[in-house]
């Protein structure tokens, strides 16, 4: 028989209750206690960057709005996308700032969104416009944009990697990048930028490739850090890119005729950090650890611990530094920071200017000769051991560089009434067979450059 009251039961039912509620609330403090105290799952929702305390910019007649109250967040963003992709297309890009800044409101921490939104206004927006200068106001904006989303997404080393991306490549390789990089180190709006750069992209004054170098490694500490991943390409890859930034800035310099000795220290620092520091990283492979400066001990050594046969070792190695051209890169800092290499680039390009610029035939027939003399003896440095050239076999860019001076040169020659003598520096290049289908095809963009006739010898 239950001797247990009505009144007891109630007693006990109330207990249970209290007693359910102490960790309820220990757990479920909210963020807005004034003492600073959070509740558990308040203190994971920070540390962890999940809380959404706004319901976002939306109109509160929206159906976007209904959606939102009905607790449909995802749903309500959707909507907003497909608003958004329709006034891109409409190219409405008042409108879709504010839709898009309704989205981001929505879901801060939706990544896609704010590259989207950069992109369009760095590339669509800025491309409407006619002024360079108002080009790059729309530059800036993108890149303000997605610095707002690395801020609320800490986490994400995605997001700092497209940053990166962006300070490299739309300022460093956009047809207008010639009057961006000189507008991002002095920004053309000089009443709220009078002495350099805009502060809010380039608070330090830097090239864009040394910023972009930064945003980079940033993004591989937050992947090194622990407890983030990132998902937008292998890791050897992904890890690769503030080096490569440090080569494109040392090889920029060049491109603006700057072969001084901060250009070669440039390339000195980006073989010193390729070789000695990623090339030192230890990599994942399915075939165990490999390292990409690792030395035949260490290889074997790794090889044991990872209980993987060495010829097994050493193809994963090959494959993974065949993944990020490694000992390319490697060959092409080794040499760039070379001195003769520096002068026969600084000569090629005095030849180029004065046949050019200056008309000066005597004087670029000198400066082109020297330069040939010079490539020549780099690429006698660093020939195989079977006679072939390195150089000339991997790096297409100088191959064709000296083909071109070769071209000028010989029709210098013409110019000044003298034959070109059967050898010469470099003639490998104008004699091989396996150069023969480019040496035409510059022949013919030569023709168009210096639009005259071109009388070279046959051979």
């Amino acid at each position: 028989m239950n001797r247990v009251t009505s009144r007891q039961r109630q007693l006990v039912y109330l207990t249970g209750i209290l007693v359910l509620m102490a960790p309820i609330i220990v757990l479920g403090m909210p963020t807005t206690q004034q003492s600073g105290a959070l509740g558990i799952i308040a203190q994971k929702r920070l540390e962890y960057e999940l809380g959404e305390p706004s319901l976002g910019n939306v109109d509160p007649a929206s159906a976007t709005m209904n959606l939102v109250l009905l607790g449909m967040r995802g749903v309500a963003a959707n909507l907003l996308w497909m608003e958004a992709d329709h006034l891109k297309d409409t190219k409405n890009w008042s409108q879709l700032k504010s839709t898009v800044e309704s989205i981001i409101l929505l879901q801060p921490h939706f990544q896609s969104v704010w590259k989207f939104q950069a992109w369009n206004l760095g590339f669509n927006v800025s491309a409407e416009c006619d002024a360079v200068a108002d080009r790059f106001y729309w530059v800036k904006e993108g890149i303000k944009f997605l610095k707002r989303g690395t801020d609320r997404n800490q986490k994400v080393p995605e997001l700092f990697h497209d940053m990166g991306d962006y300070y490299g490549k739309k300022i460093g390789r956009s047809d207008e990048k010639v009057l961006f990089r000189q507008y991002f180190l002095n920004d053309p709006d000089t009443k709220l930028w009078p002495n350099g750069p805009d502060e809010d992209v380039n608070p330090d004054g830097l090239d864009n490739y040394l910023v972009s170098k930064k945003w980079y490694t940033t993004a591989n500490e937050k992947v090194l850090s622990g407890g983030v991943e990132q998902h937008k390409m292998a890791w050897p890859i992904f890890a690769n890119y503030p080096y490569r930034s440090q080569m494109d800035y040392a090889s920029i310099r060049q491109d603006e005729g700057q072969f001084g000795d901060t250009t070669r220290e440039a390339w000195g620092t980006a073989f010193r950090e390729w070789t000695e520091e990623y090339g030192r990283n230890d990599f994942a492979t399915p075939g165990g650890m490999v390292r990409f400066e690792a030395t035949e001990d260490e290889l074997a050594k790794m090889s044991e611990e990872d209980g993987v046969p060495l010829d097994v070792k050493k193809n994963w190695l090959d494959r993974y530094q065949n993944m990020v051209n490694y000992r390319y890169w490697r060959l092409r800092c080794d040499v760039e920071r070379n001195a003769d290499m520096a002068a026969a680039r600084a000569d090629l390009a005095l030849g180029r200017r004065k046949y050019r610029q200056e008309q000066d035939f005597e004087g670029a027939k000198a400066s082109l000769y020297s330069a040939l003399e010079k490539f020549q003896k780099v690429v006698d440095e660093y020939r195989l051991p079977d006679g072939r050239s390195q150089l000339l076999t991997d790096e297409e860019e100088l191959s064709e560089g000296i083909i071109k001076g070769i071209l000028i040169w010989q029709h210098v020659l013409t110019v000044l009434g003298e034959p070109v003598p059967e050898e010469f520096p470099m003639d490998e290049l104008w004699k091989e067979p396996r150069y023969e289908q480019r040496r035409v095809e510059l022949q013919q963009e030569f023709l168009r450059w210096q639009g005259g006739s071109l009388q070279t010898p046959s051979n």
